[in-house]
């Protein structure tokens, strides 16, 4: 009866329940703590006052159980390999404290997981091999001969981090299928083939420098977040993605071969910068995705962004400088809002276009191109172009250029100080352009070769006029249905 009554109040009054919600749950042992100071010459027990001479004391400590355990290492250096058993601590005071390693296995190895803080690890062929959950806060690896970090099926946490490339070919920080890591304030230096490599993981790198590395990110499907990084003196790919998903944020790769090249790919972001790419700023194939506020200054024999294949929609774009082409789409679609594309040049002298568009659906707002030395806008092969609010200006070739099947439909042109004609119009290419401001064009209004299906439809159109130029003919020239 007793016990009845008890369960009827507990349930009638709320109070029972928060009493048992309170109670706190069990607490973790305290963690055990020994010092090392391999320049002692007399042998310790592991105490601050008489620390134990080698780590391997320290390490046999841990092994025979107990309380999770903390070790101490002074300055000095100790030899691996080194293997830490599962929950230990490694602290050193800083680069002084250095595990040095020898030959092509690992300096330490973390099979179940550790933390390390204060270290140098020096040599070996790989700096630290772990599984399960590894933390560094301030571990600086120099010298390995395949890279500085492996971990495979693990969760690695790298705060304050610095990688130093070591042998040709080096990998900074190698993560396998089904790890997840986080790195934060991490510094890449010098010649890694790759400074981070993924495959099929998920990856969170925050304000990492990488200076050096061929590569910076090589990533093989997986996720990955990339924020506040600076990436430069590479002379490959600056950041690669191959079917998987990259996100960007706040993001520059200065040099080169490409800034940014992603291969069936998924791409997120803003604020991506590209500076003095080889090729090309951004170059995707057969991939999607939407990027906001890019940046690429200078890049070279491709242009500043290549899309090839690809779904991408891209706001805020500001190309200067580039070689060859500012935009090139080939097949694909895209969708372009808010783009200025300045000084183009073309080193090949039959390019320099602003816009390149082959076999490809696209549709641009807000566009502005100048100063270039090929068209501002050029579709061919059947592309499918819808412009809105355009501004062309000093392009040297033309204005809007439509050729080989291609459809060009604008509303809101502008099109002043073109080195040839505002529009031009040949081999079944189709124009058709309303609300036209056309002004100080060399060659007039429009060149149509009228043959086939060539056609150019014109609606309000101020400024020059079709007396002042439409050659060679203007049979296939006409106004726009009211």
């Amino acid at each position: 009866m007793f016990r009845s009554l008890l369960m009827i109040a507990c349930l009638t009054f709320p109070a029972c329940r928060a009493v048992a919600a309170v109670i706190p749950p069990p607490e973790s042992p305290a963690r055990a703590e020994v010092w090392v100071d391999g320049a002692r010459n007399e042998a310790g027990d592991g105490t601050r006052a008489r620390p134990f001479t080698s780590l391997a004391e320290a390490l046999a400590r841990a092994v025979k159980g107990g309380a999770p355990l903390r070790v101490h290492l002074a300055p000095g250096r100790y030899a691996g390999p080194i293997v830490l058993p599962a929950g230990l601590e490694l602290v050193g005071a800083g680069e002084g404290s250095v595990l040095r390693g020898e030959g092509a296995g690992p300096v330490v190895r973390a099979p179940e997981g550790a933390f390390l803080r204060g270290l140098d690890i020096q040599g070996g062929g790989w700096g630290l091999e772990g599984s399960g959950p590894v933390l560094l806060e301030a571990v600086r690896f120099r010298g390995q001969g395949t890279g500085a970090v492996r971990v495979e099926a693990g969760h690695l946490t790298v705060v304050g981090g610095v990688f130093e490339a070591g042998g040709a070919g080096s990998v900074g920080v190698m993560l396998g299928a089904g790890s997840r890591a986080e790195v934060r304030e991490g510094a890449f230096v010098g010649a890694f083939r790759r400074g981070v490599e993924a495959r099929d993981s998920e990856v969170e790198l925050e304000s990492a420098r990488f200076q050096g590395p061929l590569t910076a990110l090589y990533q093989v499907r997986g996720r990955v977040l990339l924020r506040h990084a600076k990436v430069e003196g590479g002379n490959e790919v600056g950041l690669f993605v191959q079917r998987g998903t990259l996100r960007l944020e706040d993001v520059t790769v200065t040099g080169h071969e490409y800034g940014l090249q992603g291969l069936e790919a998924t791409l997120e972001g803003r604020d991506f910068t590209s500076v003095r790419a080889v090729r090309a700023g951004v170059a995707l194939i057969g991939s999607r995705g939407e990027l906001e506020d890019t940046v690429v200054l200078g890049s070279g024999s491709f242009g500043a962004l290549s899309l090839v294949g690809s779904d991408i929609v891209l706001r805020g774009v500001r190309v200067d400088g580039a070689d060859a082409y500012g935009i090139t789409a080939t097949r694909g679609r895209l969708l372009l809002q808010r783009a200025v594309i300045t000084r183009l040049t073309s080193r090949e002298k039959d390019s320099g276009d602003g816009l390149h568009l082959r076999d490809a659906e696209v549709e641009a707002e807000g566009l502005v191109v100048r100063d270039v030395v090929g068209a501002g806008v050029l579709a061919a092969q059947g592309s499918r172009v819808v412009l809105r609010d355009t501004s062309l200006e000093l392009c040297r070739e033309a204005g809007v250029w439509a050729e080989t099947l291609a459809r060009v439909t604008a509303e809101g042109l502008q099109v002043l100080g073109s080195g040839g004609p505002a529009l031009v119009a040949l081999e079944d290419g189709e124009l058709r352009v309303d609300a036209l401001v056309a002004r100080d064009n060399a060659a007039g209004l429009v060149m149509a070769d009228c043959q086939g299906a060539t056609g150019v439809k014109l609606g309000r159109v101020t400024g020059q006029g079709l007396e002042q130029g439409a050659a060679p003919a203007a049979a296939c020239v006409g106004r726009l249905s009211p």
